[in-house]
Order: structure tokens, then C-alpha cells, then sequence
């Protein structure tokens, strides 16, 4: 059996790639939170690196034929938001309700992958440099604009109601496709998992992209790539009812082939009442209904929440299916790539453009240190000392283990403190030459370095204990990526293209969720 994204050679048993790192099954996750840094002072050598992810990531805000912000990872690993994390204290925390409902679903880990595939970002010539072209967000008004065009998404400056009016339109349906239809209580769950999923990827990002997630969605602009102005709540609009059209017409030729959800899928979605109301016990909400309100404001319920989930287990199994049918080879790619030799060329991509390395890394700092008058810290020798003992002995926890990199994954969630990879336990894929500090960046490309190597390496943030994944050519990934993306896009536009959709932007209302709880 081969990787879906990057086709290396699984071992059996192990759905983990050993050389990409990624899950090519349904994975479980358990409950966690998930937090929104707050900006610190950066190193000024570190500047260059967040404005640069900064920009990657309005990048994926930009697009406007396919916006699902949550949708940035790229076949060919290079997410805007996997490069190396500046230091970055913890502050203001996600509402754990809305976590919950996200993680049990396993909604943000699915996200990833579906938009991997199905999202339409990532095309073939859509990059510069392997980065996207950066939208940029305007100056916040404070208020809220006037109504713009009928019948499009700035229909209305505002699409917020009260509470109480949210509940008395939760089933006024909105939109149509195919025979199926969307309420206003189902676009509640599509319109802030969008929100939530984006804070997720891209929250310690925000104050760069001129978003701020404690204010009102409704009074700050965003300017797309084309010039065109809209709210952030407009936005997200656009990117809910944009997900629900994709989703809900792989559902519809699932179901007009007689698709049927295998066994393990299906039995995850049963569960799952169960498993938001042991959370919503766990969380201090009088039950899983409570949550989903929480979650997704006074009009979303939990039928709604297990529609928007089935939908999009039965678009995604079925897309699933049918992507396996078109991965390109080895000769497909190199062939597609010199057919295109000219256009690569003008993105600066040749088959001399050198390797990106895949990698996974467990981060402790250290503790302690002594504060500048601008609040850099600097640590004495014992502390440095204690934080490379505190490495060496998760790193000797794994080496008495298997030595597996899915271990060393699932060390990297228990221990690591970098944010930016914890979660994806320590992994950093299509990492170039010059992306992270000094000392991590020589021992990644060490001309000697071979998968599977591990070690330990001090930089100014701490210690990093390294498992090297694998590297690939720039020009065999992006080539990669643009064969998928180029048939994964042709399978959804033809199945929306035959499902269109019907919305009637007028009835549309949304319930107020404060995200800075």
C-alpha cells in the first residue's frame, strides 16, 4: 500500500507514513484545547519568518473560488503555518465548548485533509515561490458597513441577529441543492466550524493579517486579492456555504452510485452523541446540546451538528475513493513536470531547486532565565543543563520503546512546547534550506542525513530532540501537488457543477458567539 500524498511505501499495519508523516486513515483524537496566542516581542532575526507564514496564511484567505480557511495544507506539505514557530506566550484561550465539538468529531484533523483535496487551492500555477499570493485585510471600521450587492454575500453589512430571532429562524432554509436543503440552524455549524478551524490553523497569526478574533466579525474588513471589499463575517459566510456546496454534492453522487459508509465511519458517527455529551460532562455544559449552542450560537442543535457531520463523512469517504483511483506515478509526475518546464521556470522551479526535508522535533525550553527591560530572557548554565537533562530523558523514553516515528509523534504531543507542531506531533513538512534557526536547520540538511536519524540540537529556544522523516525534490512535490489538485478540483467542480446550488442570501441570519470567552 502507497501514501496518498506522497506515495512513499507503508509498512503494514501502519498507517502513518514514514516519510511524509501523515495519517492515511480516519484518526482519533482525543479532547484538548486548542489556544490563541497572544503577540510578543520577537527576535528581530525571527521577524522575517512569521510575516512570511503571515502572509501564507492570508494567502489561503484570499482565495475566493474555493475560501475554506481551514484548508491550507498543501499535497506537497508546505502549510503557511508549519514553518518554525516564533516565541509566542500563551494567552487568551478558545472557549473549550467549541474545542470539544471540533475534536470529538475529529472535525479540524478531517478539514485538513479534505481541503488537502478538495478545496481547489494549490492549483498549478497559483504560487509564487511555492507561497500563495497574499490578500491583504484593511483598516477596521469599528462599524458596520451599509448592505452591498442582492443576492451575494454583502447582501447585508450585517447577517448578526439576537438570540431569540436566531432560534425563530433556525429553520427557515437558506439554500438548495439537488433536493437537499440548508436551514439556518445547519448553516450555524458550517459558518462557525469555518471560524473556528481558521483560528485554529491561523490564530497566533491573526494581528498580522489584520484580525482581530475578541471583536465583532461584522465590523472588520477584509480585502480579497482581486480589490474586492467584504467583512470577516462575510468572509467566513462565503467560506461556510462554499464548504456545504462541496460537501453536500460528494454526498449527492455518493448517494446516486449507492455509496455506502464502511463500517468504522459509521460506527464513529453513531457514536458520536455519545461521546459530545461525555464532554459536554466533562466540560461543565448541562449536556451536549448546551455545547453545540455554546459552540455555535442559540440556533445550532445537535440534529443540525449530526447533519453537517454526516454529509461530511459521506463526502469525504466518497472522495476518498475515488482520489485513490488517480495518483499519478512516478513517470506520470516527472512527465507532467517537463511538459510544464516553462511554466515551472517562471516560478523559479526547476529540477536544480534543491530538496525540502520532512521532520519532526520535541521542543523543551527552558525554564527559569532572567528578563530584560524588553523582556527578552537569558538562562544561566544550570538551566540550560537541566533543560537538555529534561531532552535526553524523552528521548531516552523513546529509544527504550519501539523507535517508531509514530511514537516519537505521540511523545511530541505529550511534551513538545512549540505550538506551531505540538499538535501535529512535531511535524514540519516541505521544510527549505534557511526556513528555521541556525542549529535546527544544519542538522536537517546534513548531507548525511538519513530517515529514521534522531538526536538532539540546542538552539536560542531550547532543546530539540529531531527524528527525521524524509526529504523530496521541489520539483517532484510541486509537480505532485498540481496533478492532484488539477483532477481533485475537476471531480468537485463536476459534481457541483451538476448539484447548483440556490441561496437566498436574505434569509440568512447569524447567532453571536464570543470567541474571546
Amino acid at each position: 500500500m502507497k501514501c496518498k500524498f506522497c506515495q512513499a511505501d507503508l509498512e503494514d499495519g501502519n498507517s502513518v507514513c514514514p516519510v511524509c508523516g501523515k495519517e492515511n486513515e480516519i484518526p482519533e483524537q482525543e479532547p484538548a484545547e486548542t489556544v490563541i496566542p497572544e503577540q510578543e516581542n520577537i527576535p528581530a532575526q525571527e521577524q522575517a519568518v512569521v510575516e512570511e507564514t503571515a502572509e501564507a496564511a492570508q494567502g489561503a484567505a484570499s482565495e475566493e473560488t474555493a475560501p475554506e480557511s481551514a484548508a491550507q495544507e498543501i499535497p506537497d506539505g508546505s502549510a503557511p503555518a508549519e514553518k518554525e514557530a516564533p516565541q509566542i506566550k500563551e494567552g487568551m484561550k478558545m472557549n473549550s465548548g467549541k474545542v470539544a465539538i471540533a475534536v470529538v468529531a475529529g472535525v479540524l484533523v478531517l478539514a485538513v485533509l479534505v481541503s488537502v483535496l478538495i478545496s481547489g487551492m494549490g492549483g498549478k500555477f497559483g504560487k509564487t515561490n511555492g507561497k500563495d499570493d497574499p490578500g491583504k485585510a484593511t483598516e477596521v471600521a469599528g462599524t458596520i458597513p451599509p448592505d452591498g450587492e442582492p443576492n451575494t454575500v454583502t447582501s447585508k453589512g450585517t447577517y448578526t441577529v439576537s438570540d431569540e430571532d436566531a432560534v425563530a429562524a433556525k429553520d427557515t432554509v437558506i439554500a438548495t441543492m439537488g433536493g437537499k436543503e440548508l436551514t439556518n440552524s445547519d448553516l450555524q455549524i458550517y459558518y462557525w466550524m469555518q471560524v473556528n478551524a481558521f483560528l485554529s490553523q491561523f490564530g497566533q497569526y491573526a494581528p498580522y493579517m489584520g484580525l482581530d478574533y475578541t471583536k465583532p466579525l461584522d465590523t472588520q474588513m477584509y480585502q480579497t486579492e482581486d480589490g474586492k471589499t467584504m467583512t470577516w463575517q462575510q468572509y467566513f459566510l462565503m467560506s461556510a456555504l462554499d464548504a456545504w456546496q462541496r460537501y453536500q454534492s460528494l454526498a449527492l453522487e455518493a448517494e446516486s452510485v449507492g455509496f455506502q459508509l464502511d463500517e468504522e465511519i459509521q460506527k464513529h458517527l453513531d457514536g458520536l452523541p455519545e461521546d459530545l455529551q461525555k464532554n459536554a460532562e466533562q466540560l461543565q455544559f448541562a449536556d451536549a446540546e448546551a455545547m453545540v449552542r455554546d459552540s455555535t450560537g442559540a440556533a445550532g442543535t445537535m440534529e443540525a451538528y449530526m447533519r453537517y457531520m454526516t454529509v461530511y463523512y459521506q463526502g469525504y469517504q466518497y472522495f476518498s475513493s475515488e482520489y485513490e483511483k488517480f495518483l499519478p506515478t512516478d513517470a506520470d509526475v516527472a512527465a507532467y513536470f517537463d511538459a510544464h518546464a516553462d511554466e515551472y521556470a517562471e516560478k523559479e522551479i526547476t529540477k536544480d531547486s534543491g530538496y525540502t526535508v520532512d521532520v519532526r522535533h520535541i521542543l523543551i525550553a527552558p525554564e527559569g532565565g532572567t528578563a530584560d527591560e524588553k523582556g527578552n530572557k537569558t538562562y544561566s548554565d544550570e538551566e540550560w543543563e537541566a533543560c537538555r537533562a529534561a531532552a535526553q530523558e524523552i528521548l531516552d523514553q523513546w529509544l527504550a520503546g519501539d523507535k517508531t516515528q509514530e511514537s516519537f509523534a505521540k511523545l511530541a504531543g505529550e511534551h513538545s512546547t512549540d505550538t506551531g507542531s505540538k499538535a501535529n506531533g512535531g511535524l514540519y513538512t516541505g521544510v527549505s534550506k534557511g526556513d528555521m534557526v541556525e542549529e535546527f536547520d544544519a542538522w536537517c540538511f546534513d548531507e548525511s542525513r538519513q530517515p529514521g536519524d534522531y538526536g538532539l540540537v540546542k538552539s536560542k529556544f531550547g532543546y530539540h530532540i529531531m527524528y527525521f522523516a524524509g526529504s523530496q525534490d521541489i520539483w517532484f512535490a510541486a509537480a505532485q501537488a498540481d496533478m492532484i489538485a488539477e483532477q481533485s478540483n475537476t471531480l468537485v467542480e463536476t459534481a457541483m457543477a451538476k448539484y447548483p446550488a440556490e441561496i437566498q442570501y436574505d434569509k440568512i441570519v447569524l447567532g453571536l458567539v464570543n470567541m474571546a470567552r
